[in-house]
C-alpha cells in the first residue's frame, strides 16, 4: 500500500470500520465489532500505524452492519469521534450505510446525520441496497452496491450537504452494474446537488 500510494499519491485513502480475520483466517466479510473502550484503544493503535506507515491520513468509514455487540457502551458517532479526535484521522460518511444500519438496528437515521461530526469528514459515499427479511420477517437491508440510490438516501445527503460539508462524493455501484450513461447520471446528480449548497454557502456568506 506504501508502494502504490507513493506511485499514485492518491488525494484519500479509506478504510472501513470493521474486522475480518481471526486466529489466521480470513473471512469474506467487514463484520462489526463492539463500540467500548477495548475496542477504542484497539482501533486507534491501528489508525496510529497505518497512519504512521503510510505517512498520509487516513478517513475511517462508518459500516453497514446487521447485528450489533452487547458489549457495546457507546454510540457509533461517539466511538468514530473518539478515533477521530485521538489519531488525527478523517471520517468516511457512507450516507447508505447510515439508512442500511437506520432500518436493521432501529434508529433514526436523520437524528444520525445531524449528530455526526461533520468538521472530520473528508468524503461521503452513496449506493444502493436490497431488501430482504430476516428470520422473524422484519425488513433487513443489505448493502450491495447493486441499485440506483434511493430517494430516502439522497434526502440524508442532502441533510449532510446542508451542514455545510460539501466533501467530495464517490456512487459505489459493484454488482450489476448498469449502462454507463444510467451510473453517470447518479454521479451528475451528486454534482448538482453539491453545486447547488455550495452556491447556498456563498449566499448566506
Amino acid at each position: 500500500m506504501k508502494r502504490l500510494i507513493a506511485v499514485y499519491r492518491p488525494a484519500l485513502f479509506s478504510e472501513h470500520l470493521a474486522w475480518s480475520t481471526h486466529d489466521g483466517v480470513f473471512l469474506n466479510d467487514l463484520l462489526p465489532l463492539p463500540y467500548n473502550g477495548i475496542s477504542l484503544a484497539h482501533v486507534c493503535a491501528h489508525v496510529d500505524q497505518v497512519q504512521d506507515s503510510l505517512g498520509m491520513k487516513m478517513l475511517l468509514e462508518n459500516p453497514s452492519t446487521y447485528v450489533a455487540f452487547g458489549a457495546t457502551t457507546m454510540t457509533e458517532i461517539q466511538f468514530l469521534s473518539e478515533v477521530a479526535q485521538r489519531t488525527g484521522c478523517g471520517l468516511l460518511l457512507d450516507v447508505n450505510n447510515v439508512h442500511v444500519c437506520a432500518i436493521n438496528h432501529g434508529f433514526d437515521a436523520p437524528a444520525y446525520i445531524d449528530a455526526f461530526p461533520m468538521q472530520h469528514v473528508g468524503e461521503f459515499h452513496l449506493a444502493g441496497f436490497a431488501e430482504d427479511r430476516d428470520s422473524d420477517g422484519a425488513k433487513l437491508l443489505i448493502d450491495d452496491h447493486g441499485q440506483p440510490v434511493s430517494n430516502v438516501v439522497w434526502d440524508l445527503y442532502c441533510r449532510a450537504l446542508a451542514r455545510r460539508c460539501p466533501a467530495p462524493t464517490l456512487i459505489e455501484w459493484d454488482n450489476d452494474v448498469p449502462a454507463w450513461s444510467d451510473l453517470h447520471g447518479e454521479a451528475v446528480k451528486a454534482d448538482l446537488l453539491m453545486s447547488a449548497r455550495k452556491e447556498g454557502y456563498s449566499r448566506v456568506a
